[in-house]
């Protein structure tokens, strides 16, 4: 839980839902599809990390698993790499252009996806949420239901406002903007 809390937290995937929602039009279907898409990816990092756990390591012999550090190596590497790029961006101090949305249902999806498999303070924790579940050797339903608690978990700060938007969106969109701005 504490691993999916951290992953949650994610600002940018934020602010997009909520420029998103204060669109003219499409509101719904595009908010929709950049959660969807955001869901695919976390259910593909998922599978992923799934697939290439070593379940049958024992605790007392710790495995050299190459792939693993390999994947760690690699994800501080493209940490890393994010953080050169944004101090350098940081100091070609230019005037910035407003950013244009995606047009389309499909690219709102891969928006939603590139953004959450993107953001390098929420994948590493969602990386080691999935872990945990799976070096428990929990039962399979028990384990699907704690797999599904993680994405949940992660996904919720993007789906409870979207879930207010739908209900009410005058209101949403009150309680949203101080959000925003505050994040901004």
């Amino acid at each position: 839980l504490p691993l999916s809390i951290a992953a949650a937290v994610s600002p940018t995937s934020l602010l997009l839902l909520l420029a998103i929602l204060m669109a003219k039009e499409g509101q719904v279907r595009n908010g929709m599809a950049y959660i969807a898409g955001g869901l695919l990816a976390y259910v593909g990092i998922l599978f992923v990390v799934l697939f290439s756990y070593d379940r049958a390591a024992s605790l007392s012999k710790p495995p050299h698993n190459l792939l693993h550090g390999t994947v760690d190596l690699v994800l501080a590497a493209i940490a890393l790499g994010i953080l050169v790029y944004l101090l350098q961006k940081g100091k070609s101090a230019g005037p910035r252009k407003p950013t244009k949305l995606p047009q389309g249902i499909f690219a709102y999806m891969m928006f939603g996806a590139s953004v959450r498999v993107a953001s390098a303070n929420t994948i590493p924790p969602f990386i080691s949420a999935v872990k945990a579940v799976a070096g428990a050797e929990l039962a399979v339903t028990a384990e699907a239901v704690a797999l599904s608690s993680v994405v949940l978990v992660t996904m919720l700060p993007l789906i409870a406002p979207f879930i207010l938007f739908l209900f009410n969106q005058e209101k949403a969109l009150a309680l949203l903007t101080p959000v925003g701005d505050f994040l901004t």
